[in-house]
């Protein structure tokens, strides 16, 4: 798999209920995270992914997220709760547009021999998503959230795109979710604790 950032955009993903409810999680998202990055699908036929670019490449000013076909009818074929497992990696991949519009990446990757960090910051910024929506509606399916990442955990602990390991990539979310639901952290807060909690491991 080999993402060049430049992959031809499609926008809808030919279900348009999915697309219709999909639109309004990603306007929840951009509220709590306060960024709007452009969205859409791409081919993902070489390999299953979502991935996060600071390229502006819709009319949108903080970046875009592309979101795999075939990732999504993965996720959609999942047994329960398939629109928070696509929400979840939604959330997690607009965090990374957090990082990029202020300035995290560098600072979260310096002497790192992996991306693990980053991606478990945007773990925990998905979690923190998730405690705020648990706070509002209280039958949201967060608990998905902590599974989803710990399905997409992996063990190449040596390989530089690491991510985590399933533990680590649900401890993210549930210490994000933690920040938002318990301890009522705003965004701004949850920015600062999400570092520090990367920042130990």
């Amino acid at each position: 798999m080999y993402i060049t950032g430049s992959e031809p955009m499609i926008p809808k993903s030919g279900n348009e209920k999915l697309d219709f409810a999909l639109a309004q999680t990603l306007a929840k998202i951009s509220d709590v995270f306060d960024v709007l990055p452009g969205f859409a699908y791409y081919d993902d036929s070489d390999g299953l992914n979502a991935y996060a670019t600071p390229a502006v490449r819709l009319n949108r000013s903080d970046g875009t997220v592309l979101f795999g076909q075939r990732l999504l009818n993965r996720l959609m074929s999942g047994p329960e709760n398939p629109d928070a497992s696509v929400a979840a990696v939604c959330a997690h991949e607009f965090g990374h547009i957090v990082q990029h519009r202020k300035g995290l990446t560098q600072n979260l990757l310096a002497g790192q021999p992996t991306v693990k960090r980053a991606e478990l910051q945007a773990d925990f910024f998905a979690g923190y998503f998730a405690g705020v929506r648990k706070l509002q509606r209280a039958n949201f399916p967060a608990a998905v959230f902590a599974m989803t990442q710990y399905n997409f955990g992996d063990n190449m602990i040596n390989n530089p795109s690491h991510h985590g390991t399933p533990p680590e990539r649900s401890d993210a979310i549930t210490a994000g979710f933690k920040t938002a639901f318990t301890e009522k952290k705003s965004f701004a807060e949850a920015l600062v604790s999400a570092t520090n909690y990367v920042m130990q491991l």
